[in-house]
């Protein structure tokens, strides 16, 4: 079943222990994947045209609450490396990263970043690369170079000033190396950080090129962040700071931005979503107002539901998983058992993937007893399953 067979049993253990919190694990994603190709066919067109032709794009995903969004933008953060993108997932929260506070937001972004070589520490991995790169260059014919590239004043200074620091004759100063770390992901004071968002993404996209990378891939999960904010001047700030981000494209070569929400937010029906910020509104909604027009190709396009018979697809290869994590064959829940569960959930719930999800990791957690009764249990377990998603959906 795919890669599955290629598994090791630490690296399934880790990925079930993440399923049965209702966290999406970054690790494997591919693995437990369904329903996704045609959607994932369109980003992988995309990012190839964006590595090849140096284009820049905005698109926003719509889907329910538990349908699958943070798990949606892990597949895209791989398709990302493969075409060797520079990286940086970002999960917006109503209280811990607000998006009417941008600064906070930069600092996540910056703190994310990852690329296909470093999956953490990824800005630092990036610095020092730079500073090794230009070890044997004076500062003048570097800085020359970066007014060259395009990137403004600040971020020359800190460029220059960072591999001075990493390039030390007597060995890299770490200290000052992360004193200067400290800029870049927008921990300075707010006298000494950079003044502007959008000027500072232009420049750090210019930057991940000269390095050989093919761009810059922002991916944001909202999860009803900007509709939860309290106070119509807190939505309207959040809104304009998405508005900034999302027009950053319209002049930076290599630059991808994917926004994941909720229908609530993308739709235009909820008074505390995106349309009631005009100037965001007009940028993402549909041109062509409802007229027919091929949905991958507009700026909000919809992750489609799961069916039923990909929610029993989807078990199948949890089941698989979790049989390498075990080290054992779980044959006490079988097809039958997993299309049953399948059937339920789907009528039970609005198609919720989460929820389908964690009732097969506990049920299969529940095969170690003796006594198990897979008849008696599952329904209950859906409903327990339910219960502890709608407590984590209030916090």
């Amino acid at each position: 079943m795919d890669n599955i067979s290629t598994l090791l049993k630490d690296q399934a253990y880790r990925i079930i222990s993440a399923l049965r919190k209702g966290t999406p694990p970054e690790e494997g994603v591919d693995l437990y994947s369904v329903g996704r190709e045609q959607l994932l066919s369109y980003f992988d067109d995309k990012l190839i045209e964006i590595k090849n032709y140096g284009v820049s794009d905005v698109k926003l995903v719509s889907a329910d609450w538990g349908h699958g969004k943070s798990h949606f933008l892990d597949l895209l953060r791989n398709l990302a490396f493969k075409h060797n993108f520079v990286v940086s997932k970002v999960v917006l929260h109503q209280s811990e990263t607000p998006f009417d506070k941008l600064p906070i937001v930069i600092q996540r972004l910056m703190s994310n970043i990852s690329t296909p070589e470093n999956r953490v520490n990824g800005l630092e991995a990036l610095l020092n690369n730079w500073s090794v790169r230009n070890k044997s260059k004076g500062e003048q014919e570097i800085f020359k170079s970066l007014t060259d590239m395009g990137i403004y004043p600040d971020m020359r200074m800190k460029l220059v000033e960072y591999q001075r620091h990493y390039n030390c004759p007597t060995g890299p100063e770490y200290q000052q190396c992360l004193q200067v770390l400290k800029w870049f992901r927008g921990e300075e004071t707010a006298s000494k950080t950079f003044k502007n968002v959008r000027e500072y993404l232009h420049s750090f996209i210019q930057f991940v090129h000269s390095l050989g990378y093919s761009g810059f891939v922002v991916l944001l999960d909202e999860a009803e962040a900007v509709t939860q904010l309290i106070g119509i001047k807190r939505r309207d700030l959040a809104n304009e700071n998405l508005r900034q981000i999302i027009d950053n494209d319209q002049d930076t070569q290599g630059f991808y931005f994917v926004f994941a929400s909720t229908p609530t937010f993308l739709s235009g029906e909820d008074e505390r979503g995106a349309q009631s910020y005009p100037a965001l509104w007009r940028r993402i909604s549909d041109p062509l107002h409802g007229l027919q027009q091929d949905s991958l190709h507009k700026v909000i396009v919809d992750l489609p539901k799961l069916t039923e018979e990909e929610f029993f697809k989807l078990a199948q290869k949890i089941k698989a998983v979790c049989e390498i994590a075990k080290g054992q064959n779980l044959t006490m829940v079988t097809d039958n058992h997993l299309r049953s569960l399948a059937h339920y959930v789907q009528t039970r719930t609005d198609q919720r993937v989460g929820t389908m999800v964690r009732s097969t990791v506990a049920i299969l957690d529940e095969t170690t007893s003796p006594d198990f009764d897979f008849l008696a249990r599952f329904e209950f377990i859906v409903e327990k399953a339910m219960e502890q998603e709608a407590m984590d959906r209030a916090r």
